[in-house]
C-alpha cells in the first residue's frame, strides 16, 4: 500500500476574525466542505491547487482542482479525470491558465499502479505521461513542472534505485536519471506523497529515513542535504516523530521536526525543533526560537524565495511570519485553519482552507508585504537620519544595538551596519530600503529608509 503522510484533516469552523494579512477568495469547489489538499504557485498571478472532502468522517476519493491566473481574482474549479475514479491524486503543478501537471495512483494497491497526467486545456482533459507500473515497487511520489518544457516526476525505489525522470519537452519524452547521479537508498527508504519543495530550478524531497535528498540542475543531478538522523528525526512522515522542510534558495533551507504520543487524532504534540543550513545543507544548526511552539501543530511552511522571510500554518488555526530564518515568529492571525502555504514574493502568499459554497471561502491571500507590515508596528521604536539620505544613515534609540542591517523589499540583506548605529548606503542604488536594527534583550525594530 502507497505510504502517505500522516495530517489531521479534520474541518474546524471558527468565528474568529481574520488578521488583515490573509483576505479571503473564493476557491469554486461547488461541492462544500472541500479543503486545499496542496496548492503551487508558479508566480504571482498562477496558482493550481486540488481538493479532498472535510466534510464526512470517511471521506470519498476526490479528483477535483481549482485555478487561478489572475492572482486570485477568480478561481475555476473542474475535474480532473485520469479516467479512473479510485486514483489518489498526489499534488498538482501549473505554469499558466491551461497547462499543469498531477501525479495519480492507486493508493490501495501494493503494486504502485500510477502515471503522470498533463492538461493543456485548462484541466478539461487530462491525458497519461510518465507511468508508474513496476508491480511493487513504482510508487509516484510528486510531478514538478520548472516551466513549460522542463518536468520531473519522482517514486521510491525501484530495482534499488530511486525512480526520477525528467522531461526537457513539456512530458512528451522522459529520461530516467542515471543511478551514478543519485546516492543510493538507505535500507527500505521511500518518500511520501508530496514530500517535496521547489525554488527556481532547485528540488527537494523528503523520506522516511530522516534524509532530504537535493537537486540544483532540476532533477538532473542529487546529493543527500540532510541527515535526520543525527538529529533524532528519523522519519519525516512517523506517527511519533515526523517533519518538514522549505527552502529559499539553493543555500538556505529550514527543517521542522515534531514529536508526538499517541496517534491519530488523540497525538498531542510535545515538542518542536529547528534547524537551519545556510550553505545548501553542508552543515545544520539548531535554531533557538521564539514565538511559536508544540502546541501550535504547525502544519506547513514556506519561504518567501530567495529571502530570509518564512511563513507557517496551522491545520488547527493560526499562522506565524518570521523576518529573520527562523529565529524570531509573529502571529498573522488566530483562530483560522490554514491547509497549506507558499508564496511568490514578498507581496503574495497564498493559503488553502475550506470552502462552505462555490462562491463563499476557500482560499486566502495576503493582502500586504509581508515585510512592510512590521514596519507600521515598529516605525516609533528607532529614530534613523537623516531620512532620505544619499549615504549614510545614523541610528537614535535608548536600546544598546547589537546589529544592524539593510534589507531590499524581498527580504535580501544587502549591507551590514557597525555597532556604532551607523548604515552605509552609498554602494546601494536609489530606491527604497528596509533598516533592521535588532537589540540586546532579544527585541528588533524595522524602519523604511529611501535612498537619493
Amino acid at each position: 500500500m502507497k505510504r502517505t503522510l500522516l495530517s489531521a484533516f479534520v474541518l474546524i469552523f471558527s468565528t474568529s476574525a481574520f488578521a488583515q494579512y490573509w483576505g479571503t477568495q473564493n476557491s469554486g469547489f461547488s461541492t462544500a466542505s472541500r479543503g486545499i489538499s496542496g496548492l503551487e504557485v508558479f508566480d504571482s498571478n498562477v496558482v493550481w491547487a486540488f481538493a479532498y472532502d472535510g466534510g464526512s468522517t470517511n471521506p470519498p476519493n476526490v479528483q477535483e482542482f481549482t485555478k487561478t491566473s489572475n492572482g486570485g481574482t477568480t478561481w475555476t474549479a473542474g475535474s480532473i479525470n485520469v479516467g479512473n475514479p479510485a486514483l489518489t491524486i498526489t499534488n498538482i503543478s501549473g505554469v499558466s491558465a491551461t497547462t499543469a501537471w498531477v501525479g495519480a495512483l492507486l493508493s490501495t494497491s501494493s503494486d504502485g499502479i500510477g502515471a503522470v497526467y498533463k492538461t493543456t486545456n485548462g484541466g478539461v482533459t487530462w491525458t497519461a505521461q510518465q507511468p508508474f507500473s513496476t508491480a511493487g515497487e513504482s510508487f509516484l511520489n510528486f510531478v514538478h513542472a520548472f516551466d513549460a518544457n522542463n518536468v520531473i516526476a519522482g517514486g521510491d525505489p525501484e530495482n534499488g534505485e530511486f525512480e526520477l525522470y525528467t522531461s526537457s519537452n513539456g512530458g512528451t519524452s522522459w529520461t530516467r536519471v542515471a543511478s551514478a547521479n543519485i546516492p543510493n537508498p538507505q535500507g527500505s527508504e521511500y518518500g511520501y506523497n508530496a514530500g517535496y519543495y521547489a525554488v527556481g530550478n532547485n528540488i527537494f524531497f523528503y523520506t522516511n529515513q530522516g534524509r532530504v535528498y537535493k537537486s540544483t540542475d532540476k532533477g538532473l543531478t542529487w546529493n543527500v542535504a540532510f541527515t535526520g538522523s543525527s538529529y533524532g528525526l528519523t522519519d519525516f512522515g512517523g506517527s511519533s516523530v515526523n517533519g518538514d522542510m522549505a527552502w529559499s534558495d539553493a543555500n538556505r533551507g529550514i527543517v521542522m521536526k515534531k514529536t508526538f504520543t499517541g496517534t491519530g487524532s488523540s497525538a498531542t504534540p510535545t515538542g518542536l525543533e529547528i534547524y537551519r543550513t545556510t550553505d545548501g545543507g553542508t552543515t545544520w544548526s539548531s535554531v533557538t526560537f521564539t514565538g511559536i511552539n508544540a502546541s501550535n501543530k504547525i502544519n506547513d511552511i514556506t519561504y518567501i524565495p530567495g529571502t530570509n522571510f518564512l511563513v507557517a500554518t496551522s491545520t488547527s488555526g493560526g499562522s506565524w511570519k518570521s523576518l529573520d530564518n527562523g529565529t524570531t515568529w509573529a502571529s498573522l492571525d488566530t483562530g483560522v485553519q490554514h491547509l497549506a502555504v507558499r508564496c511568490s514574493d514578498v507581496n503574495t502568499c497564498f493559503s488553502g482552507g475550506f470552502n462552505t459554497s462555490s462562491t463563499a471561502g476557500g482560499m486566502f491571500k495576503s493582502t500586504q508585504n509581508l515585510g512592510v507590515a512590521d514596519v507600521k508596528k515598529t516605525k516609533n521604536s528607532i529614530n534613523a537620519y537623516p531620512n532620505p539620505t544619499k549615504d549614510f544613515v545614523s541610528i537614535k534609540t535608548d536600546k544598546k544595538i547589537v546589529s544592524s542591517s539593510l534589507l531590499d523589499f524581498s527580504g535580501k540583506v544587502v549591507s551590514k551596519g557597525d555597532f556604532s548605529g551607523k548604515a552605509d548606503l552609498r554602494s546601494l542604488e536609489k530606491g527604497i530600503y528596509l533598516l533592521k536594527v535588532e537589540f540586546v534583550d532579544g527585541t528588533s525594530a524595522i524602519e523604511k529608509i529611501i535612498k537619493e
